[in-house]
């Protein structure tokens, strides 16, 4: 079995200078279909042969997408045992994350036309100390995939960690939520006690808080608020005796 190894020299020196360890996946850009780039090729053909300014925007517009580019073709997000490597979507450069140092907040939306489920669009913003922030989106093939992943990997890195702290008599922030030994507590909300919590769901595109003996949820804050949700859940998961 051949151990995969990062191609790209830059993304190699910036994986040892971090100390990532081993390339554990890697993903490429989302190509356009063929109809969609059929579709696409004739818009920037009718455009340049009628109307030049429009032709060119519209070409210029099109060089997003990697079927159009080199340069968008070119980018990845490397997934590694200790980290992970991005290069954004638009602009250069390429940013290193430890899982052991990053916050995770993840948007994943999906709209219903006519019945019809659209496109389910994926965002996840990465953030850390020393490193700013990224936003890695459905840019990259296969977000069901990457995103479960990246969330894994800082539970594993990260929850062991948080869940000690916590027993301790730290209280540990996730945005919208945060956690204690004694209860649990939501912006806006105030501090609910872990003997009264009778349960925590997540489903809609939302985390939802259950009180013993009420019929309505104490809180419901938006998945997109919580930062490391993987980690949050086990975490709150150990704490909460039902």
């Amino acid at each position: 079995m051949t151990t995969p190894t990062v191609r790209s020299p830059g993304a190699a020196q910036l994986a040892a200078r971090h100390e990532l360890g081993r390339l554990e996946g890697e993903f490429g850009p989302k190509r356009l279909g063929k109809l969609l780039f059929v579709l696409y090729l004739n818009m920037i053909v009718t455009f340049a042969a009628f109307f030049l300014i429009p032709g060119l925007l519209c070409y210029w517009w099109m060089r997003r997408f990697p079927n159009f580019s080199r340069k968008q073709a070119a980018k990845r997000l490397y997934l590694f045992e200790h980290g992970m490597i991005v290069q954004p979507r638009f602009g250069d450069g390429m940013t290193a994350f430890r899982w052991d140092s990053v916050k995770i907040y993840q948007d994943i939306t999906q709209l219903i036309v006519n019945g019809v489920p659209t496109p389910a669009k994926y965002v996840y913003s990465v953030v850390a100390p020393h490193s700013g922030g990224a936003e890695i989106t459905e840019f990259y093939e296969s977000p069901e995939s990457w995103g479960p992943w990246m969330q894994e990997a800082v539970l594993r890195a990260q929850g062991q960690a948080v869940l000690e702290a916590v027993l301790e008599g730290g209280k540990t922030d996730f945005g919208a939520l945060s956690v204690s030994r004694t209860g649990v507590s939501s912006t806006g909300n105030g501090r609910l006690p872990w003997s009264e919590v009778q349960g925590i769901e997540v489903g809609g595109g939302s985390v939802r808080i259950l009180k013993s003996g009420t019929a309505g949820p104490w809180c419901t804050v938006p998945v997109s608020g919580v930062a490391n949700l993987h980690v949050f859940l086990a975490v709150a998961g150990r704490l909460h005796r039902p």
